[in-house]
């Protein structure tokens, strides 16, 4: 395990965190980063769009994709990123070894073994619910963007986005089914005047590349 410092755009938020606590690789800390978080209850529309969104121009472009690791969305982002080769940043809340759902136990041992693990507490740290925002602001403050997929109207991901937004970071969300309760949150969103993903393209502008050209800015 190491402990290092903020990246320079985690460190530019009101409270960054006094130190990371890593298992991995961590110069990805100092990558281009792009965040993509949602519900525990995903659905196969939001693997659908995962599927499609978790592309190779991704890797190509070494950007890097960060989410929480969390049931659900958070730990399909991972699993598709470990599938393709994507470079991918798992944030934990409380300890490094501590909160991590069962179902997605594998996929922690995989992520040390070439990706990176960050927490801000050491090991063994007891979870208590406010770790979930502590969990929440970093994953808001180390990317400059943050996308978010399926989100019911009181999931943590909403808090992620206005944190994001309180950072100054472009935040985006994919609309959805107007009947779904995991949609919610993201219609809600974009009601409110979030960037709207609705294809590949849209994605591609994300990370900046346009017209074949990347102008990704960090």
């Amino acid at each position: 395990m190491k402990i290092v410092k903020p990246s320079n755009l985690l460190s530019e938020i009101p409270d960054p965190p006094k130190q990371l606590y890593c298992y991995g690789d961590t110069s990805l800390l100092n990558k281009c980063c792009i965040s993509i978080v949602g519900t525990r209850s995903i659905t196969s529309y939001g693997m659908k769009v995962l599927d499609m969104f978790i592309a190779p121009f991704l890797k190509e472009l070494e950007i890097v994709v960060v989410s929480g690791l969390a049931r659900g969305i958070d730990g399909y982002v991972h699993r598709k990123c470990l599938q393709r080769g994507v470079r991918t940043i798992a944030v934990v809340p409380g300890g490094i070894d501590t909160a991590i759902p069962a179902c997605n136990r594998e996929i922690w041992k995989e992520i040390q073994k070439t990706e990176l693990l960050i927490a801000e507490h050491r090991e063994g740290t007891k979870l208590n619910k406010y770790m979930y925002i502590e969990r929440n602001r970093i994953l808001a403050g180390v990317s400059k963007s943050v996308i978010v997929i399926e989100a019911g109207e009181n999931s943590g991901s909403l808090t992620t986005a206005q944190l994001a937004l309180d950072y100054n970071r472009d935040v985006y969300v994919v609309p959805g089914n107007i009947t779904s309760n995991v949609s919610r949150g993201c219609n809600l969103l974009a009601k409110q005047g979030a960037n709207i993903l609705t294809s590949i393209e849209d994605m591609k502008e994300v990370v900046g590349l346009v017209g074949g050209q990347f102008s990704f800015y960090y």
